[in-house]
């Protein structure tokens, strides 16, 4: 299983775990009511296990429903690439950083994500502007430069 089902399945796990306890329930009685181990039950919630059916038996018992959506993948598109390259030297000459340093805070601290996934009105502004939403945006995720 590559890293990235591997995240997936744990924050479901991750989420039926918080469930099950605002239920005030053991994961042995989850089980029961299922008609299953309790080590299935901890499989599922460490994210070890990626059953659907075993996922959706828990969820019923705790009276959720897993819902499965599908999204397209995004392409990198170059004029995106181009645009997030040019906000990265920006803010490394705006907060006198190597490009290298500008990328790895900017990527740490989801300037870069919020650059792609705001693009469409990022671009349209000045790169002044641009770099100080990316402040803002970092300093929000725990980022201290200023």
């Amino acid at each position: 299983m590559n890293s990235q089902h591997e995240h997936k399945s744990q924050k479901i796990g991750k989420l039926l775990t918080i469930r099950r306890k605002s239920k005030g329930m053991t994961q042995d009685e989850v089980g029961s009511i299922i008609g299953l181990q309790k080590s299935i039950v901890s499989k599922v919630e460490t994210g070890s296990c990626l059953n659907f059916n075993t996922i959706t038996r828990i969820a019923n018992a705790l009276e959720v429903e897993p819902i499965v959506e599908l999204k397209p993948v995004k392409k990198a598109d170059k004029t995106i690439i181009e645009y997030v390259m040019t906000a990265i030297i920006e803010f490394a000459k705006s907060h006198d950083l190597t490009i290298r340093e500008a990328s790895n805070y900017l990527n740490r601290f989801r300037g870069i994500e919020f650059l792609t996934e705001f693009y469409d009105v990022e671009h349209t502004l000045s790169f002044n502007d641009c770099v100080n939403d990316l402040t803002i945006v970092c300093q929000n995720n725990g980022g201290e430069i200023k």
